[in-house]
């Protein structure tokens, strides 16, 4: 009795473990739908890149030069002197020294302030020099006019014979006395200068730059009292010579016009030589450009300006560079925002995109065709440097409170496009018209509604994979467009 009631309870087992397995064997090899539900909200087209934050401008200030390195190339602007040619006076390189350095790496300095000075004593002499050369050759105009309008007088004026002859002796007379008065002043110039010259201790050398310059007028004065007596002594003869002719006359104003027009173009070279002496005195200092950081001071006291950059420095403008596929370069404009997280400082900050890639990076060993994008940050976080990591993201295109799934959802090709509607528990393929699309998610624009299931993806149990649908899967996407069934083959509904 024992026995069979052991064998009973044998074959019970047996069939019970054969309906189990058979069953459970059943169960494993249904079909497993991924799905997701239409919802309603905003699509986003986004460009995400990465690459790292730098100075938007550099500059390296010489004496008389600056030079500018930016993100679209280098530019230099020099002034009409520099620390490597002599002054108006003939000062050369050797003989500056610097007077002046007031920063230090790591300054934050203005724009317009005042980084460091030359020695700029011999090039006030030289301004003040060229100034009074300017002044006196705007008098010997005046004097080359007056002495137009009387020869014209005079030759308007010519009467009898004996009347021009007293007349030309009369300036003969006045000329000669001029002349000596004007040599006595010459003297008395000379005299001066060699007394200061001799001086001890020595005078300044604007005291000796007034002397030669009164010694200049005076030996001008004497010249023109003598050219005077000359030309009153052909007068005279003239004068004498009753057959004076329109031809003597018309001579002396020809004489008198190229005078006023020699004395102008003195007037000419004596400003552009102030000019010059000018320039010469500002390239004695150095300025900021722009508000920024000092990175290198290579000027000391006492010692030559250096032949090369004396401070260097970087704007508080600051820019982020990073490599954008080339599908994105189409997408880009100036003047586009985008919002810029510097990886240091787990900091989002807004940024400008300022400049279009002109051409692509050197190709990478995996073959990907990459552009280099500049992007100007409106404002600069505390602790932010140059060198540091960041990565962008670009808004590029939005569509709002609109109907969307994810784009493993979308199959075929536009405008073709379906989904797998869930339907009592089976997927059942309806068409869509899309919007935009992006890789995460995808407009509809018609052919369901909110709140429907749609199949995203399978599980095939057997091969103990999972395959997600769409029209190509998240990178097979053509725009968001492309592809023709779910990856690997497999599709919701057979």
């Amino acid at each position: 009795m024992k026995r069979w009631i052991v064998v009973a309870l044998v074959v019970v087992l047996a069939g019970g473990g054969w309906w189990f397995l058979s069953h459970r064997s059943s169960a494993t090899t249904a079909t497993q739908y991924l799905t997701s539900t239409v919802a309603q909200g905003d699509v986003t087209a986004t460009i995400a890149a990465t690459g790292s934050v730098g100075s938007a401008t550099t500059y390296s200030l010489a004496f008389g030069q600056t030079t500018q390195t930016s993100a679209t190339g280098t530019s230099s602007s020099q002034g009409s002197a520099s620390s490597s040619n002599g002054s108006g006076s003939g000062s050369t390189a050797t003989s500056k020294t610097v007077a002046t350095v007031t920063v230090a790496v790591g300054d934050h300095v203005e724009a317009g302030q005042t980084l460091a000075t030359e020695d700029a004593s011999s090039a006030a002499a030289d301004v003040a020099s060229a100034r009074a050369s300017v002044t006196s050759a705007q008098a010997q105009v005046q004097v080359a006019r007056s002495n137009l309008v009387s020869t014209q007088a005079k030759i308007n004026a010519q009467t009898s014979s004996s009347t021009a002859v007293a007349q030309a002796q009369a300036q003969l007379a006045a000329d000669q006395a001029q002349l000596v008065v004007d040599q006595q002043h010459l003297s008395a110039a000379q005299a001066q200068l060699a007394k200061d010259q001799a001086a001890q201790p020595p005078v300044s050398s604007s005291v000796l730059a007034a002397d030669k310059l009164a010694v200049a007028q005076a030996q001008q004065a004497v010249a023109r009292d003598n050219s005077a007596i000359a030309n009153d002594k052909s007068q005279l003869t003239s004068a004498k010579n009753t057959s004076v002719t329109s031809s003597s006359n018309a001579a002396q104003l020809a004489q008198s016009r190229a005078a006023v027009t020699q004395a102008q173009n003195q007037v000419t070279t004596a400003q552009a030589q102030l000019k010059t002496a000018v320039a010469a005195a500002a390239t004695t200092t150095i300025t900021a450009p722009v508000a920024g950081i000092v990175t290198a001071v290579n000027a000391s006291v006492g010692q030559a300006p250096p032949s090369s950059a004396a401070i260097t420095m970087r704007s508080d403008s600051l820019t982020v560079v990073v490599d954008v596929a080339e599908q994105d370069v189409p997408n880009l404009k100036v003047g586009q925002k985008a919002d810029v997280t510097i990886t240091a400082l787990s900091q989002t900050v807004p940024a400008t995109i300022t400049a279009l890639p002109t051409e692509a990076n050197t190709a990478s060993g995996s073959g990907a065709v990459t552009f280099p994008l500049s992007l100007a940050l409106t404002t600069n976080p505390d602790g932010v440097l140059p060198g540091m990591s960041a990565s962008i993201a670009i808004v590029t295109a939005t569509a709002k409170n609109v109907l969307y799934v994810p784009s493993t959802a979308i199959q075929g090709t536009s405008p073709a496009n379906t989904v797998q509607l869930m339907v009592n528990g089976t997927p059942q393929s309806t068409p869509v018209t899309i919007g935009l699309s992006t890789n995460s998610s995808t407009e509809i624009i018609s052919g369901v509604q909110a709140g429907q299931t749609v199949v995203t993806g399978v599980v095939n149990p057997t091969a103990a994979t999972t395959t997600t649908g769409g029209a190509g899967g998240l990178t097979g996407r053509n725009g968001g467009l492309g592809g023709n069934g779910f990856p690997g083959g497999v599709r919701p509904g057979g």
